[in-house]
Parts: C-alpha cells; sequence; structure tokens
C-alpha cells in the first residue's frame, strides 16, 4: 500500500527515485512507468505531480544545481578565477557521482533532447553568476566574460567527448595563469566601494569588503 506523504514530500520522493535510476543506469532507463513501479505509484498518479519525462527530469536537474549553488555561496571569493578555481575541485571530487549526469549533459548537445534547453540555459547562468566579481575587479567585463565562456566551454567540451574525465580541474589550472596574465592590463587599481548588488554576487561581497584597502 502506497504510504500517505504530503505533496511536498511526494514530489521529493519522486526525484530522489529518478536521481537513482540515473546515477545506477544512466537516463535512457528512465521511463514514468518504471519511476513510478519503484515509488510504488501509478503512472496516472506520478503524472499528477510531473506530466511528462521533460518536466520532472528539468525538475531533477534544478534541485540538483540548486544544492550544488548554495554550497558555492556559502563562500566569499577572492576573485571569478578563484571562484572557478574552487567550483572545478568541488566537481572534480564528486566525478563519480556527477559522471551520469555529465553523460545526460553530452546526450543533450543534441537539439532535440529534452534537457537541451536546460543545459545551455544553466551555462549562461554559471557565467552571469561569475559576473559581480569580473565587474568588480576589471573593466570591459563583457569582453572578459565573453573569454571566460569561450574556455569553459572548451574544457567542458573534453569532459563530455569523454565523461570518463576526472580531471576538469587539471585542465582549468593549465590555463588559469594565462588567463589571470591576458586580464591584467585591464584590473581595476582601486577596486569600487560599493558591494555588489546582485544575489549571484552575495559570495562575492565578503571577498570585496575583506580586500578592500584600508582608508
Amino acid at each position: 500500500m502506497t504510504r500517505r506523504m504530503t505533496p511536498e514530500a511526494r514530489r521529493a520522493a519522486i526525484l530522489d527515485t529518478a536521481q537513482a535510476v540515473i546515477a545506477e543506469e544512466g537516463y535512457r532507463h528512465l521511463t514514468l512507468r518504471e519511476l513510478a513501479r519503484r515509488c510504488d505509484m501509478s503512472a496516472p498518479g506520478l503524472m499528477h505531480y510531473f506530466a511528462d519525462l521533460p518536466s520532472l527530469l528539468n525538475a531533477l536537474l534544478a534541485r540538483r544545481d540548486d544544492a550544488d549553488i548554495a554550497e558555492f555561496r556559502a563562500h566569499a571569493y577572492e576573485s571569478a578565477l578563484g571562484a572557478i578555481d574552487d567550483i572545478t575541485a568541488y566537481y572534480a571530487a564528486r566525478s563519480a557521482e556527477a559522471r551520469p549526469f555529465t553523460v545526460l549533459e553530452a546526450e543533450a548537445l543534441d537539439p532535440g533532447h529534452p534537457a537541451h534547453d536546460y543545459f545551455a540555459q544553466r551555462n549562461d547562468r554559471t557565467l552571469e553568476g561569475l559576473r559581480p566579481l569580473v565587474e568588480r575587479d576589471y573593466h570591459h567585463a563583457d569582453e572578459l566574460l565573453r573569454v571566460l565562456r569561450l574556455v569553459i566551454d572548451g574544457l567542458r567540451l573534453r569532459v563530455l567527448s569523454d565523461p570518463g574525465r576526472t580531471d576538469l580541474d587539471t585542465d582549468w589550472l593549465g590555463v588559469r595563469d594565462v588567463l589571470r596574465d591576458l586580464f591584467a592590463p585591464y584590473a581595476r587599481t582601486h577596486p569600487p566601494t560599493a558591494p555588489p548588488t546582485t544575489e549571484a554576487g552575495a559570495g562575492a561581497e565578503a571577498g570585496a569588503e575583506g580586500d578592500a584597502p584600508a582608508g
């Protein structure tokens, strides 16, 4: 008999089960019928929470990313390049856990894949999350963010072409110092005294205050 649960708890349990299926068997083995069976529900009952597989997949990916973003925002980064240091190290340390989702992202390069738009928008959000740090430390932030986007896309493509790779952080460190030298002529001599006000820059505010010169 199906356990009585609040709608929120039931929704979370469905997503937990879907994540376990992807981690164990990959996205291609995820179907609403099989997921309903594992959740001890009928398919129509499950569809009350998620109308179709794309909506379930997008909710699962958003929940997973929200947890990662909360982890990143808990830190005060001294620079955009330092933030990327920590982010690449974070995922490298979780490579086994992340691998099924890396495979999923590689499959989603196909424009017809249900998660294609999600991952495209996710990469845009990642770069925009770095904007407060880049604008704090450099002039011509738009141009420098474009360079970062090209570099990060290139690094991600290396991983997506071989999901078994676990050295994203090593690849990043190999180009970071080159970027630092490239960005140096555009550095602001004195960082702005007013901290970034966007939510994405919450972690940067503490870093800006800690780095501000006395007087």
